[in-house]
């Protein structure tokens, strides 16, 4: 026993020095640093076959709604810009019926501002805070504008001016700021008179089962058409986001004077319903869409109804999204208004790379 542990100390002690100069591995070479500019091209656009059941003496039409360019590029490692020009048809003017390209988004964003990682600060043409938020929980904007901007409240998803953004602590939600001309991607500054809008967004019940679905939303537009004209436009909007099922129910109030109206505060108000029942981000998906607007309080018996109905099958492999959408769209006018009832089917695709 003596001779065996004396034998394996003497193994032991002979084999130390050759395992001690064994060299250590070395450590990966770190991968070289982003060769800047980095540009990234994309595309979105929406295919349309229209035809009208109810006026228009049934027109039914094949049509280009919306096509997008995008061209996203990063300057450095907290510096980014986008510009994307938008294809549309002309409905006024003498060039009527033409296609034609405008610029739709062109702004520079600094990235990781102030309030954590996903924070940033926009310059330029860019999003401001309702609409492309909105189109992010309801994913059919292929099928037309979302409610506030279908019915005038807010002119366009766009607007030149600054804006700020910033996730809340412990994933409770999010806010986003910003100071605009007011008058939307569309249309020059009229006057000296800009927009602050704000929207804050709230997770009650972060990472808590299926309450962590559930988020409530707040929105605010304050601006003036000229002096002692306001424009203002306020949203609550309470959202349900499941992999099966997405809900929204959205409550929207204004007061308005357009220097086209006489002076005096027009009061207007409306809600809307959209619900989705679905397979998932692909696959089957149903629609349904319920509107109502009043576009004077003032006014007895003067809201309009909006009813869409239908389904969709959304697609997707690589990086390219494609989604085919069928709905049938219902407008009621009330006995006010002198525009008919409107009655189309809708088949429309979105594709997106």
């Amino acid at each position: 026993m003596t001779r065996t542990l004396i034998l394996a100390f003497a193994l032991v002690s002979l084999t130390t020095p050759a395992l001690a100069q064994t060299p250590a591995p070395q450590p990966a070479p770190a991968p070289p640093p982003p060769d800047y500019p980095i540009v990234r091209v994309g595309m979105l656009s929406y295919l349309q076959y229209a035809a009208e059941f109810e006026n228009r003496e049934g027109l039914n039409a094949f049509d280009l709604t919306r096509a997008y360019l995008n061209v996203n590029g990063q300057l450095s490692e907290r510096v980014r810009f986008r510009f994307t020009p938008d294809v549309r048809r002309i409905t006024d003017t003498t060039l009527v019926g033409s296609m034609v390209i405008r610029v739709k988004y062109a702004f520079l964003q600094r990235d990781d501002v102030g309030l954590g990682p996903r924070s940033w600060i926009r310059f330029g043409l860019a999003q401001t805070p309702w609409l492309d938020y909105e189109e992010s929980v309801n994913r059919y904007r292929v099928q037309g504008t979302m409610f506030s901007e279908r019915e005038g409240l807010i002119p366009g998803s766009a607007d030149f001016g600054v804006g700020y953004f910033a996730p809340l602590p412990g994933n409770y939600g999010e806010f986003h700021v910003g100071i605009y001309n007011g008058e939307g991607f569309t249309q020059a500054e009229a006057n000296k008179y800009k927009s602050v809008q704000g929207r804050l967004t709230i997770r009650p019940a972060p990472g808590r089962g299926l309450a962590n679905n559930f988020r409530i939303s707040a929105f605010y537009s304050g601006g003036w058409y000229a002096p002692d004209r306001p424009r203002r436009v306020g949203i609550v909007m309470a959202q349900y986001e499941h992999p099966q099922l997405v809900v929204t129910l959205q409550r929207v109030g204004a007061t308005e004077s357009p220097l086209t109206l006489p002076p005096g505060d027009i009061h207007r108000s409306g809600w809307s319903v959209f619900i989705e029942p679905r397979q998932g981000l692909l696959g089957w998906a149903g629609i349904l869409r319920l509107e109502e607007f009043d576009p004077d309080d003032d006014v007895a018996d003067n809201a309009q109804r909006r009813f869409i109905g239908g389904g969709a099958y959304w697609l997707s492999w690589n990086r390219i999204r494609l989604g085919l959408v069928a709905t049938n769209e219902q407008v009621n006018y009330n006995l006010l208004s002198a525009r008919p009832d409107e009655n189309r089917f809708l088949f429309q695709t979105h594709v997106e790379f």
